[in-house]
């Protein structure tokens, strides 16, 4: 039997180091669980209402993006007040369900789905998300997440209520409806206008009382104006000025209407969230998390929230608007 010689026994253990190294590193690989207790984290924290604590499951300078949005959202304070808009509008839950985890070193990369859960744990949309996720000061952080909803059925060209929709885009509510007032966020990220038609401004005179059917509201979310330094633009009056719209969620009365949402119904109301387009963002077959937040208002206001003292954020130059103050919570 041939003796070894020296550069044999030095591949060899060069050979066997490798292989223990690599093996070591496998078993020392934290990523799959530590990723997945983050996840949980998330979702806890979504469901307790914490947008702060969401917002830390995210590096420092993490960018999130997501349909409707008017710009890649950046940071984390930004996606702290995403998070806590997001829970305002209705959000009470965030399922999350991971298909798959790749990569090594210190990015990995998610693919899966989510469904996000309005009150009384009512599906209010779903669809798949691509996360990655990078360590930042030792743990496994959300550096970028992309969200895309599922598909929903539209609006037919005019806006008016299409077969699987009776709710329907009033494409012309910012010329046709009467603008009832508005609102700021507390993050200061969102602006509210709200407008009825001619039916709802007229009942929404009174603080209760039935609307009649037919009667439509509309709520306009945009995105405020700001400057290089995030601060809000505003006009000769100290009113914020209103940037690009980001959805618009309505609202409309019908004989009948509502009676799918079951235990979440608010009187003859059915609703649904569209984008500026008119698309569907979320369509009536998929609201029942609006109906059961307008339960809130109570039969005696027809589920209709409404507060006199609500001052608008701006005035809009229009003869048909009229001093209500009215909120919609879609």
């Amino acid at each position: 039997m041939k003796a070894p010689t020296l550069n044999s026994v030095v591949i060899f253990f060069t050979l066997m180091a490798t292989l223990l190294s690599t093996a070591g590193a496998k078993r020392l690989d934290d990523a799959p669980r530590s990723i997945e207790a983050q996840l949980k984290v998330l979702m806890t924290a979504l469901a307790a209402d914490d947008a702060t604590a969401a917002a830390q499951v995210f590096t420092r300078d993490a960018k999130l993006s997501v349909p409707g949005a008017k710009e890649v959202i950046a940071g984390r304070p930004a996606i702290a007040d995403f998070w806590r808009a997001a829970l305002t509008s209705g959000l009470e839950a965030l399922e999350l369900s991971t298909t798959d985890l790749e990569g090594e070193g210190d990015l990995r990369v998610e693919t899966g789905s989510y469904t996000a859960l309005g009150p009384n744990r009512v599906e209010a949309g779903r669809g798949h998300y691509l996360l990655v996720w990078k360590k930042e000061d030792g743990a496994w952080k959300i550096h970028r997440d992309f969200g895309h909803p599922g598909s929903a059925p539209v609006a037919n060209a005019q806006g008016a209520p299409g077969v699987d929709d009776r709710v329907g885009f009033p494409r012309d509510y910012a010329a046709q409806f009467h603008a009832l007032g508005g609102t700021l966020s507390d993050s200061n990220s969102e602006l509210t206008t709200v407008f009825a038609n001619e039916l709802a401004a007229a009942a929404a005179d009174s603080e209760g009382g039935r609307f009649p059917n037919g009667a439509v509201i509309a709520m306009e979310f945009a995105w405020p104006q700001k400057d290089g330094e995030d601060q809000l633009l505003r006009d000769a009056h100290g009113k914020p000025l209103k940037g690009e719209i980001a959805h618009v969620d309505v609202m409309r009365r019908g004989p009948g209407f509502g009676a799918d949402y079951g235990a979440s119904r608010a009187g003859e109301w059915e609703f649904a969230s569209y984008r500026p387009d008119g698309s569907t963002l979320i369509p009536p077959s998929r609201a029942q998390h609006c109906a059961a937040c307008h339960q809130k208002a109570g039969a005696d206001k027809d589920f209709v929230f409404r507060r006199r003292s609500w001052s608008p954020v701006s005035r809009i130059p229009d003869s048909r608007q009229k001093e209500v103050r009215i909120q919609t919570k879609s």
